[in-house]
């Protein structure tokens, strides 16, 4: 790509970027509105567009551009599931190409008993060395927390940094992927040495890529390793902090 088609690309984001804040800001004000009317004070997410999707909260439209800047393919709220315990489910994202749900939550105690239903619900009983489901195993489902934050002051690579250099990086970063299997498989976060996609394994999966198929050998992280940056969105955010707001029912 020449220089050119790098500025022109730089443009075509950047005014795809402008139209999502205008529309962010309409949609809140319009939410915000909505909410004064109401008799009790209710601490609500706070609705994002992201794409020209509108989510439920700032926290999942950060977690789509986070996906996005993993080349990693998703569907917003695609399907309902009715669990075997008879209740509805919505999860947040489906990652088409690698066969993984995911359930975005905020902090607090969140709710994922239903996305632990919906987990076990998916999984295949498929003795390991002859399961030949499209996805073996079964396809994932992933709990995705608020991001771990960057702390430079422990990191031997920025000992030497002053203070305040440190603590600029801090507010910068985008803080670590955060998240945890609903099975009782270890799962990890890997990049195909084959196909480069970046893709969530467990269990049955770990031998091949989930995308391509292909036997290969790539770096394993779990969800307390902090190696994939996670993307924050502070232009569409009340401040410029880590999107922490409450979780979508």
């Amino acid at each position: 790509m020449n220089e050119y088609n790098d500025w022109e690309a730089y443009v075509e984001e950047f005014v795809k970027d402008c139209a999502d804040r205008e529309a962010t800001v309409h949609l809140r004000a319009g939410r915000a509105a909505a909410d004064s009317s109401d008799d009790e004070l209710v601490i609500a997410a706070l609705p994002t567009i992201y794409r020209g999707i509108q989510f439920r909260s700032l926290l999942e439209a950060c977690w789509s551009a986070t996906l996005d800047s993993l080349g990693i393919a998703w569907e917003y709220e695609p399907q309902m599931f009715e669990l075997p315990s008879g209740a509805k489910y919505l999860p947040d994202f489906h990652l088409t190409e690698i066969g993984v749900w995911l359930e975005v939550k905020g902090p607090g105690i969140p709710r994922v008993e239903k996305a632990y239903e919906l987990g076990k619900m998916l999984a295949c009983d498929c003795p390991i060395a002859s399961c030949d489901c499209r996805w073996p195993g079964g396809e994932m489902v992933i709990v995705g927390h608020p991001p771990q934050p960057f702390d430079p002051w422990s990191d031997e690579r920025y000992s030497h940094w002053p203070g305040r250099s440190k603590a600029k990086i801090a507010r910068n970063h985008g803080g670590f992927i955060r998240w945890t299997s609903t099975r009782r498989h270890n799962s990890w976060l890997t990049r195909c040495s084959d196909c480069a996609r970046t893709v969530w394994i467990e269990g049955h999966r770990v031998s091949r890529c989930p995308a391509c198929g292909v036997r290969g050998e790539s770096r394993l992280y779990r969800d307390f390793e902090n190696h994939f940056e996670f993307v924050r969105l502070p232009w569409l955010s009340a401040a410029n902090t880590q999107p922490d707001e409450g979780e979508a029912a």
